[in-house]
């Protein structure tokens, strides 16, 4: 695939997105306000501790207070809390939830080709915001939240908590990532998993390139884990439309010592059509698996992105399968 190469420019040529992007802030304040009032729930039974917004595995426990809210008509007297009626002269309903809050862990590929980015950012700095809104998203949520950064060299883990202050640490594991060496997500994920003591939510950030039977072997273990899996497929739009018109050299970004030299369009349809088959596999593997899986570009507004697949996956709720 196209991610795990770098074309390298001539002397000749304009350099096409050289200005790089930087973020100083992970967080996306705009992408926060697109998805700030939506949820990311689980489609399938969770383990957890505190009250939260998702089916507990357990029967039984007492409910907890969550928010209170404005009495409208219709509502029973009896739930209007007094003592604040007392405070503010306003009738406010109490809202108690029952179930249990989601444990998630977050898994961004750094391998070498994550590291491709052309016109766009990377696809690796796509990820690593993609995942800290994510992480904002779910601690503002009472959720658990952890990390891990999938690399073969340098691998991070960040294990899940709870608390609003833990997203200090997801960013700074997240800044620290850098696009390296060779992929092999197979391994790592199955290592990562083991540490996962309970079942919830894995959401894999990555381009996938690889082997895709090793990659659905791995899945399967983390769905006969009992996770809810998500696959959050990142690619750079070169990627998809290979659109080059000069002979070029690809450099591959995870071997240094390969390195090939083509006409693109000679190869452009045959290129494409792999690339095509590439995804429709992948979507299906993970579908087949019971999982959700999202194509995203580093040319996608991150906001809309995200916005799309919460509010998709909040209307499917209670259809996953267990």
């Amino acid at each position: 695939m196209l991610g795990l190469f770098r074309r390298q420019k001539t002397e000749t040529e304009t350099p096409a997105g050289a200005a790089t992007r930087v973020y100083s802030d992970l967080v996306d304040p705009v992408v926060m306000d697109q998805i700030g009032n939506l949820e990311l729930l689980s489609r399938t039974v969770v383990d957890g501790l505190l009250a939260g917004k998702h089916r507990s595995s357990t029967k039984g426990g007492c409910c907890e207070f969550a928010q209170h809210r404005q009495y409208a008509s219709g509502d029973e007297i009896r739930q209007i809390d007094w003592q604040v009626y007392a405070r503010n002269d306003r009738y406010f309903i109490r809202q108690f939830e029952e179930e249990t809050n989601l444990h998630a862990m977050l898994a961004v590929d750094s391998s070498g080709s994550m590291k491709f980015g052309l016109s766009t950012e990377s696809k690796l700095e796509f990820a690593k915001r993609t995942a800290a809104c994510l992480a904002r998203l779910l601690l503002h949520q009472r959720d658990s939240v952890g990390l891990t950064v999938l690399n073969e060299q340098r691998s991070r883990f960040v294990p899940a908590k709870q608390h609003a202050a833990h997203l200090r640490a997801i960013l700074a594991a997240l800044q620290a990532a850098e696009a390296e060496g060779a992929g092999g997500l197979c391994g790592q994920i199955q290592h990562c998993v083991a540490r996962q003591r309970r079942r919830g939510l894995f959401v894999l950030l990555s381009d996938c390139f690889g082997d895709l039977e090793e990659l659905a072997t791995a899945l399967r273990i983390v769905r006969a884990r009992g996770h809810d899996v998500v696959v959050m497929h990142v690619l750079a739009p070169e990627e998809l439309t290979f659109d080059f018109r000069r002979w070029s050299a690809f450099q591959s970004l995870e071997l240094a010592s390969h390195r090939i030299h083509l006409d693109p369009p000679s190869v452009r349809k045959q290129y494409l059509q792999r690339v095509r088959t590439f995804v429709t596999d992948l979507e299906n593997m993970v579908v087949g698996l019971g999982g959700d899986y999202v194509r995203m570009t580093t040319a996608t507004d991150l906001g809309d992105a995200l916005g799309w697949f919460l509010r998709n996956r909040m209307a499917r709720r209670g259809t996953g399968r267990r």
